[in-house]
């Protein structure tokens, strides 16, 4: 005979007793389960604009609540520069496996260079267009004190906008200059 729950009867509709029984359980477990990787995440620091876990300075840094980070598991990028290991005997050679894995990393470093000059010769022709259109303006404005055009004659506040512009072009294209200086000081030579 099955056992009807009382409060299913109130509302008109019959269940089984033994629907409801194992769903506390199975709703428990599942709750612990799900919560064994929020338990486990360590302490994420925010030091700047770096996340880590290991601070080398922990009063520096801001300390977050596990549940504002995501953590997304990836590789860990092959380094090209480490030095080559020695085999220990002469009887002893790289594992195939080794060395195959030492291949695609040299592939992988040529379009990277690539990339970096191409990166270096934008930012080089930049900075020449840049250094060519700020000798030309500073040859128009002669020192603060530009020709004067006939719709300028005219209209001294027209005169007086246009040796503004010219003051603020000329100081633009300064600060262009030294940032793209300063760009083409972090970009590696080739």
């Amino acid at each position: 005979m099955r056992k009807i729950a009382p409060h299913s009867a109130k509302k008109g509709r019959l269940r089984p007793s033994f629907f409801f029984g194992g769903s506390a359980a199975l709703l428990a477990l599942c709750s612990a389960v799900s919560a064994v990787p929020a338990m486990a995440q360590e302490q994420i620091y925010r030091c700047g604009q770096e996340y880590t876990n290991a601070p080398k300075d922990a009063s520096r840094c801001e300390r977050l609540s596990p549940q504002s980070v995501t953590v997304i598991p990836g590789i860990k990028p092959a380094r090209s520069a480490e030095p080559a290991v020695v085999p220990s005997s002469p009887s002893a050679t790289p594992s195939a496996p080794s060395a195959a894995a030492a291949a695609p990393a040299l592939m992988a470093d040529a379009p990277q260079r690539q990339r970096d000059q191409q990166a270096r010769t934008i930012v080089v022709t930049e900075l020449e267009r840049t250094r060519q259109r700020h000798a030309e303006l500073v040859q128009e404005y002669k020192q603060g004190a530009p020709t004067k055009t006939e719709a300028e004659l005219s209209s001294p506040h027209k005169y007086q906008e246009r040796v503004a512009s010219l003051k603020a072009a000329i100081e633009r294209h300064e600060r262009d200059i030294d940032s793209l200086q300063r760009e083409l000081a972090r970009r590696p030579s080739p």
